[in-house]
């Protein structure tokens, strides 16, 4: 489905639901990875980067608002743009154990980010490396280019915490690969046996063009975190090689690694960590469920693609909106310098190129991890936003007629009230059987009419998400379930 709203205030725009597909290799994990799912997306375009950036930020509001719905605690983090490119972009997640974001988030100065979004791993001020082998040893990580010609090998502790400061807790070293790419941005990280895929590259390559030229030799890089001594690198292999090498393809023995001299932190960052950013502790790091993100693309596309608008020169240009979520004033300087890459199509007298946002929500995804962080023991635990039903009515055989008043008085339009959108259970079977069903479908509220209501006439209320049972009388029940509602 697609809407396109008409240009209002020097802004365009529009919505698209649509299923989507990919080739994706391994579907797994329920709705979280298919081939087929459903997205939501929003294109828009403006006459100013400034209105661009309002767009952006109004976006990002409505996004805070829509997720906070679903009282789940929820996650916004910097992201890096990748390969849609723009200069500004922000993940929405949600934490659970079965995501595959790593999401990192400061208690001190609240900074959230994505761990593809690494700080530059360079330690501010005079580096100072350790004098001293630290007790766990150290490890070794190698990579490798995209056009197989470049190996990088990484020496980093095996543990963190050791020698570092008193009474620190032992921790399993991790190489940040993030940070590698970062640095060296032709590195390809879906080579499982990089140092394999560089000695059998470069066995059919590393050959004498002639006898009067010299042999064409590979490219290698080492890098060494600031806990790995000086003394420690020299001592590894006097010819400057990895040992591995020198077995494997003695033909290069004539090549020295290029040193990358920066006093560099190469592990990930784990809990507890100090934050790169204020320098405090501790960081927590969540694995997480990405659910939606937002971009701001500048003229990354309309300048290739000549999406131009024509401009009025005797017309005042349009004020771009105030953002309501903006904490200070955006002016031109403040906006991220980077532009677009590519050629530019010709512009005519008038014309000019739009500034692009493109913001998405994962449905299919969405529901699916919304049910993995709230499911329990007993089955799916919903949201009142996404639930089918707000409530469902079981009741017992002998008190079909008093359920099927109750719903009628939780469903009718009264002054000051809005109705509920409940269910009334009326299937011929037993009441356990009834409850057990509500809980696997996992109604937000269960109103059972059992042997309370036979011994005192007071309803059962059950609220999983809260972990509550009370019984109210039908009296109180509708003020009773809209006040549950306002807190799921």
């Amino acid at each position: 489905m697609y809407n396109l709203f008409p240009c209002t205030s020097g802004r365009i725009t529009e919505h698209v639901s649509a299923r989507k597909y990919r080739d994706e290799q391994r579907p797994r994990q329920g709705l979280l990875r298919t081939r087929e799912f459903l997205m939501k997306d929003l294109y828009t375009f403006d006459t100013g980067e400034v209105a661009a950036f309002d767009a952006y930020q109004k976006v990002r509001k409505a996004y805070n608002d829509f997720f906070d719905e679903f009282h789940v605690p929820f996650l916004v983090a910097r992201a890096d743009s990748g390969d849609i490119g723009g200069h500004l972009s922000h993940e929405y997640h949600i934490a659970t154990a079965s995501g595959e974001d790593t999401i990192i988030s400061c208690g001190s100065c609240s900074d959230t980010y994505n761990e593809e979004l690494v700080p530059t791993g360079v330690r501010s001020g005079t580096p100072e490396r350790f004098t001293r082998p630290l007790p766990g040893g150290y490890q070794t990580w190698f990579g490798i280019s995209k056009d197989r010609s470049h190996l990088y090998e990484a020496i980093l502790p095996r543990f963190l915490g050791v020698g570092e400061e008193q009474g620190s807790e032992r921790k399993e070293a991790q190489v940040n690969t993030y940070l590698i790419r970062s640095r060296y941005p032709d590195l390809d990280l879906s080579i499982e046996r990089p140092l394999h895929t560089f000695v059998e590259y470069w066995k059919q390559s590393c050959k004498p063009v002639s006898e009067t030229k010299a042999l064409t030799l590979p490219r290698l890089t080492l890098l060494c975190d600031y806990r790995v001594p000086e003394d420690f690198v020299e001592r590894r292999d006097a010819s400057g090689l990895a040992e591995p090498l020198r077995r494997s393809l003695p033909s290069i023995i004539g090549s020295r690694w290029l040193r990358d001299e920066a006093s560099l932190d190469l592990a990930r960052p784990q809990d507890g960590d100090k934050c790169s950013r204020c320098g405090q502790k501790p960081l927590k790091v969540q694995q997480a469920v990405e659910l939606g993100h937002t971009f701001n693309l500048g003229q990354r596309y309309s300048k290739p693609m000549g999406a131009t608008f024509v401009t009025n020169p005797a017309a005042k240009p349009p004020t771009p909106p105030t953002s309501a979520v903006t904490t200070a004033p955006m002016t031109e300087k403040s906006i991220p310098a980077k532009r677009a890459s590519g050629k530019s199509t010709a512009l005519k007298t008038g014309q000019q190129y739009f500034f692009m946002g493109c913001h998405g929500i994962g449905i299919s995804r969405m529901i699916a991890a919304v049910a993995d962080a709230l499911a329990d023991e007993q089955g799916l635990v919903w949201p009142r936003a996404m639930a089918p039903y707000e409530a469902v009515i079981v009741a017992s055989g002998e008190h079909k007629a008093a359920a099927e008043e109750a719903w009628d008085m939780l469903t009718r339009q009264q002054e000051g009230l809005e109705p509920v959108d409940a269910v009334l259970d009326d299937r011929g079977r037993e009441l356990g059987w009834k409850l057990k069903d509500a809980d696997l479908l996992g109604f937000p509220i269960v109103i059972v009419l059992g042997s309370a209501f036979t011994k005192s006439g007071l309803c059962e209320v059950s609220v999983r998400r809260l972990r509550t049972r009370q019984e109210v009388s039908v009296a109180s029940l509708r003020d009773y379930v809209a006040n549950i509602l306002a807190k799921i």
